[in-house]
């Protein structure tokens, strides 16, 4: 009589589990299995037998011709036999195996439905069984197939001629989409197997295992992990709430990463890559016994995780990430057992680690030094930080990671600040107070210089790009007059909408780079701040704001203003000028803008700027020195600056008071890598 399931078992494989990545996991649940009952048949017969476990493959074929084949491995996996020398599906295990959820193994991590694992995943299985009952061996033999009661053909009570227990068990015709994630590789599947059950070879307990195809070539499992593992194994406990956890870490010469595995009854159930949290376990580790390198493969066990493994063995029945906003300070998450991992691992590797380290930084460093030198506070104050940064990165990458660390830093010293500030109240030691306050000075005053260093870069890059614009292009023309001008300052915006540190007016004048009414590229009409009905535009407008000069403050909120400084670019080369012409003469152009403001034409939000003849203009003409313009020059009489590069003029009539200074491009470079130099050369940016 076939022995009776409680509940429908058709309905319970439908309703379970089994993601396609786990495909193998079918085979894993007969082999451990297939380990316990060996292990039974230890115990309860007082004997000590080598534990034998007996894989074959089975492809789509025929029989004859897969032995004959050259290359079997082409042929997929459709079935798998696992033979075992176990105790056998005597009567208690039996009455087990046909209930759902039995307890019977629940403490070595039974969940009583591997038989509905293996179900999802193939058309059946096909159970051949010797056991010893009555003093007798006897042959129990049946299929599991996916029908309500799921028994068939079963035969029990049949006296056996064998003289040993064991069992074969047939995972039969493997089904659709699990189909494809099979490898056909023997070696493969070997190496997947070793992994799921890798704290058995480490601990040095695993029974003899052996995986075999059909043209008779096999794999010994604990051969195979001794010549593609590293025999030493590093170990260390650690503690959460009241479970105690421990950590092994083994070397695999042929895995493809490094990765932790988080286990529970000898098994891997979650894997995940160690990279992800330990920047320099990214790629493989050479070693001096094989060329190929070898991964470091972590694995973590716990009376914890054997407790909450869920029924698939597939994941875990706890928190995986717990939410910052509702942290549980009590429960056990993966996120605080990964931490506490990762802390172990450091420790254990820590000699592995430095030297990798100071491998990677002795790399890192000369670029910091010579491309990135506003980083030198950021790496002195968070060496801890910078020593784990990822390997093998770019320069680029390299300036992104560290702009990451710079940023986390100056949150961190801004919130010390706060917190200093509100310590005051309650700190009654002067001199703990001064301690507390040094500290954070000191750090705050690294990140400005920080931010000094980045800016004198800022500037020698700018210079540099100005160099290279100013060069006839591939097509031997000259970059167009908008992209240089947006160099300068951006066309089209304000001094409302530019900030002083995103204009370049310092490669002028650097009193240029304070101002408040800045408008570039726009029609008078067309500027917020100034209504003009003029139809012509000027490149740049400027009235002062706050200027160190003498140390005198120049106010900016009265009218009229002081002093107005007019800024207009031509485009590299132009030779096109003709005298007199309000289209090509930047001369007459500058001029006209000139009156255009005295004859208040120009208002300020309606109001007249007050400009009156006598009030001061500094114009600057930014154009290379060709002969059309060099004629027009000569025509109005301008006079050679010291250098010889550019030329200036004073304009005092009647009508105005203007300063003009016509700089070439090269001159604006020579003189802005002048002024710099003291800056550069500190950087050694020169």
């Amino acid at each position: 009589m076939n022995p009776t399931n409680s509940t429908n078992l058709k309905n319970r494989v439908s309703k379970l589990h089994l993601p396609k990545t786990k495909a193998l996991l079918p085979l894993f649940e007969i082999i451990s299995n297939s380990i316990h009952a060996i292990q039974e048949n230890r115990a309860k017969n007082s004997i000590n037998i080598m534990g034998k476990i007996l894989i074959e493959t089975i492809r789509n074929g025929e029989e004859v011709a897969l032995k004959q084949v050259s290359d079997i491995e082409i042929y997929p996996i459709n079935s798998f036999n696992i033979i075992d020398n176990g105790i056998g599906l005597d009567e208690e295990n039996i009455t087990s195996f046909a209930e759902f959820d039995s307890e019977r193994k629940a403490k070595i991590g039974g969940k009583g439905i591997g038989r509905l694992v293996c179900l999802k995943a193939f058309n059946k299985i096909i159970v051949d069984s010797i056991y010893f009952e009555e003093k007798q061996f006897k042959n129990r033999k049946f299929e599991y197939t996916k029908s309500k009661n799921g028994f068939d053909k079963y035969v029990d009570n049949v006296p056996s001629n064998k003289k040993n227990t064991g069992t074969s068990v047939v995972l039969s015709n493997l089904e659709g989409e699990y189909i494809k994630q099979i490898p056909l590789s023997l070696l493969e599947i070997a190496r997947q197997t070793i992994t799921h059950f890798q704290l058995y070879y480490i601990q040095g307990i695993e029974p003899e295992i052996i995986i075999k195809n059909q043209d008779d070539v096999e794999v010994n499992l604990t051969n195979l992990f001794n010549s593609e593992f590293e025999k030493e194994i590093l170990e260390k406990d650690f503690e959460i709430g009241e479970y105690a956890f421990k950590v092994f870490i083994s070397k695999s010469f042929k895995a493809k990463s490094h990765r932790i595995y988080y286990c529970a009854h000898e098994r891997s159930v979650k894997d995940e890559g160690l990279g992800k949290y330990l920047e320099d376990l990214k790629y493989s580790i050479k070693s001096s016994e094989n060329h190929e390198g070898f991964y470091f493969q972590v694995y973590i066990v716990s009376d914890f995780l054997n407790k909450n493994v869920n029924e698939e063995r597939t994941n875990f029945n706890f928190t995986i990430e717990e939410d910052n906003d509702e942290i549980d300070l009590e429960e056990i998450t993966l996120s605080k057992i990964r931490k506490a991992s990762i802390i172990c691992i450091e420790d254990l590797l820590c000699d592995f680690l430095k030297k990798i380290r100071k491998e990677k930084l002795d790399i890192y460093y000369p670029i910091i030094d010579r491309e990135f030198p506003n980083y030198n506070s950021v790496i002195n104050y968070n060496k801890e930080l910078v020593e784990k940064l990822p390997i093998g990165l770019s320069k680029n990458e390299l300036d992104l990671k560290l702009y990451e660390i710079e940023s986390q830093w100056r949150i961190k010293v801004k919130a010390e600040g706060i917190d200093i500030i509100d310590k005051k109240k309650d700190i009654t030691s002067l001199e703990e107070y001064s301690q507390l306050y040094d500290k954070f000075l000191t750090e705050f005053n690294e990140i400005g210089q920080s931010d000094l260093a980045r800016y004198i870069i800022h500037r020698r890059s700018v210079i540099d790009l100005l160099d290279k614009l100013i060069e006839l292009n591939e097509k031997e023309k000259f970059t167009n007059e908008d992209i240089v001008h947006s160099l300068f300052f951006p066309i089209r915006e304000t001094g409302n909408t530019v900030t002083s540190d995103k204009q370049n007016l310092w490669l002028l004048d650097e009193r240029l780079t304070f101002n408040s009414l800045l408008a570039s590229d726009k029609l008078f009409k067309q500027i917020k701040q100034l209504d003009s009905d003029a139809s012509e535009r000027m490149d740049i407008v400027i009235k002062k704001e706050e200027i160190f000069d003498s140390a005198t403050i120049f106010s900016e909120d009265k009218i009229p203003f002081e002093s107005f400084t007019i800024v207009e670019f031509k485009k590299p080369e132009r030779d096109n000028y003709k005298h007199g012409d309000r289209q090509k003469d930047p001369i007459k152009q500058v001029r006209a803008y000139i009156d255009e403001i005295i004859k208040d034409k120009a208002k300020l939000k309606g109001k007249s700027f007050g400009a009156s003849k006598s009030t001061p203009f500094y114009c600057y003409i930014v154009a290379d020195i060709t002969p059309t313009l060099l004629e027009i020059l000569h025509y109005e009489s301008f006079d050679p600056t010291p250098d010889g590069l550019g030329y200036f003029k004073f304009y005092s009539t009647i009508n105005s008071k203007a300063y003009i200074e016509v700089l070439p491009f090269k001159k604006v470079i020579k003189d802005a890598k002048q002024r710099n130099k003291i800056l550069f050369d500190k950087l050694k940016l020169s």
